[in-house]
């Protein structure tokens, strides 16, 4: 499910699965109407989880909270690997820190962490933040975003039918 802005609500998708050489893409598409590509995910396996490469969403005026879907993709993914307790990293552009931190990622860098955190006890409604500033940053998901998730993956899993 992703959230629809012309819809107003979450509608479900259908996720394809390509693999390459080094790398492994997961293509997120509209199940209802024109069956269109709403973005994709590029992930590589690690021994212990997986290295997030890339994430986009190819349409933001129409479909808001991609990570989330990008999320659920990354934890399912190690899951059907057999993975139970997997390491999930990525790197962080500079303009999306606070956006990853709320969705509940964590950054390697503590001091990072300890600055968004309060940002956002200070943040008033329909203000930006700049943190270009502090530069692309590594980030993993935390234990606690992996068992939220793990709840969300028994009642609405994204990768039941790829193998």
């Amino acid at each position: 499910m992703i959230y629809s802005i012309e819809q107003q609500k979450d509608v479900p998708v259908t996720i394809q699965k390509k693999v390459y050489k080094y790398f492994t893409r997961y293509l997120v598409n509209e199940t209802i109407g024109t069956g269109e590509n709403i973005g994709y995910i590029d992930l590589e396996d690690s021994k212990s989880g997986v290295m997030v490469h890339y994430i986009e969403n190819l349409q933001p005026k129409r479909y808001k909270h991609f990570g989330l879907v990008a999320d659920q993709i990354e934890l399912e993914h190690c899951l059907n690997r057999g993975i139970k307790k997997p390491y999930i990293q990525s790197e962080a552009t500079s303009d999306t820190l606070l956006q990853h931190f709320k969705r509940g990622k964590r950054y390697i860098n503590e001091g990072v962490n300890v600055y968004l955190g309060h940002i956002l006890t200070t943040l008033k409604k329909g203000e930006k933040v700049y943190t270009k500033i502090l530069g692309p940053q590594k980030m993993y998901m935390p234990i606690n975003l992996i068992n939220e998730l793990k709840s969300k993956i028994k009642i609405n899993p994204l990768l039941k039918e790829i193998k």
